[in-house]
């Protein structure tokens, strides 16, 4: 038997012929493929943390940045809603003092991010406001690179914090 006939036998190739000179060989294409668009979504926001009750007895939960504003700035996403959403039923039955407080990473200048992580946690304090919490319980406090290592893009350290004390 010829090396391409035992070929075509063994990986199921049609072939006629064995030869050089053999000039009926035909080669039939595959029929085309066709392949289906796979389904993507866009990963749900993780959870908030619940509140962690602090050694003081105030309770604490943490939202990044990431979920609430773009990079370098302090308008709120549209996302952000849905992950503040999740925390208000607890801030809504808090009897007492709420804190609202904002941090950055330690990129750009100290003063720039100061400033940003006040203007943040001042954007959560007024969608807290369109939801009904009354600003005169909430304290709104910026604290800047507070914690982070200067020129490191850590996405941890940018965050808002809100406690309930």
């Amino acid at each position: 038997m010829c090396v391409g006939v035992a070929l075509a036998l063994t990986v199921g190739l049609a072939a006629t012929g064995c030869g050089s000179g053999s000039g009926g060989a035909s080669f039939v294409a595959a029929p085309h493929a066709t392949r289906s668009v796979p389904a993507v979504a866009a990963d749900p926001l993780p959870p908030l943390s619940k509140f962690v009750t602090q050694p003081d007895g105030s309770q604490v939960t943490t939202v990044s940045s990431d979920y609430l504003f773009d990079s370098n700035s302090s308008t709120l996403m549209p996302q952000a809603v849905t992950a503040l959403e999740q925390i208000l039923p607890a801030v809504r039955e808090h009897p007492g003092r709420i804190s609202v407080i904002g941090y950055s990473d330690g990129l750009g200048r100290t003063e720039d991010n100061q400033e940003l992580s006040l203007d943040r946690a001042k954007a959560v304090e007024a969608w807290l406001a369109t939801q009904n919490i009354p600003s005169s319980v909430l304290d709104v406090e910026g604290r800047g690179e507070q914690g982070a290592r200067d020129g490191v893009p850590d996405a941890s350290r940018r965050r808002v914090e809100i406690v309930l004390r």
